[in-house]
């Protein structure tokens, strides 16, 4: 069995729009409210750091960098009872490049916990998150926001954004060798088809593993101005199906295991377009849960109806 930590749940659900937090009600539409003010003001505190690291105007350090984001990431991870509402608000399309750094911190953050670190592991491996990107502040715009595909010269160029991020990282004051690695080391998979050098297995290291699966699961579900979002079905089926070559498989599972079980009781919203509520999880198949609407039950196991997203309240 794959670790289930229940810390997540500092409130309880009364009902489908109430929640009881330290004994306080509060709206649903409250707490999407709070989460979003959160996410914002992470957002800006992450295009402020990467802003200055870019520039050369303020040598960083570690400790800095800590008092300014980790606090954010602890509140959505540990005082918002709904997870929902943070994905949500991680996936919309705009200020998507710090976005996509917080994302990743919030979800590795989330995973490392999961999968048993201590609170100063969780904390590096959530800065190596935010900065997992650092290097494409130096990759010209023109390429960073191309709708269309990369030729190869362009996608050659986006590679380098892994070494020099690693430079860019291990620069910084009080930072370690093994964040400096994630920033490498987050496009390398497991059977050796990544980059930049096609390493493989053990080679990578274990926060560079859990920072690519956060990676490539923030940027499937984030709209973008020239992508929709993928599926929340979808998503958890490629990375499912991937686990075996490209990502570690243990972190795949403990990740998916613990983030479906925190979406008992929340909406979805199904492919046919019906918003119904999730009842129970089957064991041998997390992705296609026992969900509600009005009074009936459907086994998403057996039909073609899936999980398109989380519903929002708003």
């Amino acid at each position: 069995m794959f670790p289930i930590d229940n810390t997540w749940f500092i409130g309880r659900r009364l009902n489908t729009n109430i929640y009881s937090v330290h004994g306080i009600e509060i709206w649903a539409e409250d707490t999407e409210l709070v989460t979003e003010v959160i996410v914002d003001e992470a957002i800006s505190e992450a295009q402020s750091i990467y802003e200055k690291i870019h520039n050369n105007s303020t040598k960083l350090s570690n400790q800095v960098i800590h008092h300014f984001v980790i606090p954010k990431i602890q509140e959505l991870c540990f005082n918002n009872n709904n997870l929902s509402n943070v994905i949500i608000e991680l996936s919309k399309k705009d200020h998507y490049t710090f976005r996509h750094c917080i994302g990743v911190a919030v979800i590795s953050f989330l995973i490392g916990k999961w999968l048993g670190l201590n609170e100063e592991e969780l904390n590096d491996l959530s800065i190596a998150g935010l900065l997992h990107d650092l290097g494409k502040t130096r990759i010209p715009d023109s390429i960073l926001k191309k709708a269309g595909k990369l030729s190869a010269e362009e996608f050659a160029e986006m590679k380098r954004h892994t070494q020099w991020g690693y430079e860019m990282v291990k620069n910084l004051p009080g930072l370690t060798e093994q964040q400096a690695l994630v920033a490498l080391q987050h496009h390398e998979r497991e059977d050796g088809s990544g980059y930049p050098f096609g390493i493989y297995g053990d080679k990578i290291t274990y926060f560079s593993k859990i920072v690519a699966v956060a990676d490539v699961f923030h940027t499937m579900i984030s709209e973008r101005v020239y992508k929709k979002p993928v599926s929340l079905y979808q998503v958890f089926q490629e990375i499912y199906q991937r686990a075996f070559g490209l990502f570690d498989p243990l972190i795949v599972q403990c990740f998916i295991t613990n983030i479906m079980t925190r979406m008992i009781g929340d909406s979805v919203l199904l492919s046919d377009g019906r918003v119904a509520r999730i009842i129970k999880l089957h064991p041998d198949d997390l992705i296609n849960p026992l969900v509600e609407y009005q009074g009936q039950y459907y086994d998403l196991r057996q039909s073609k109806n899936k999980i398109l997203g989380f519903a929002s309240n708003h």
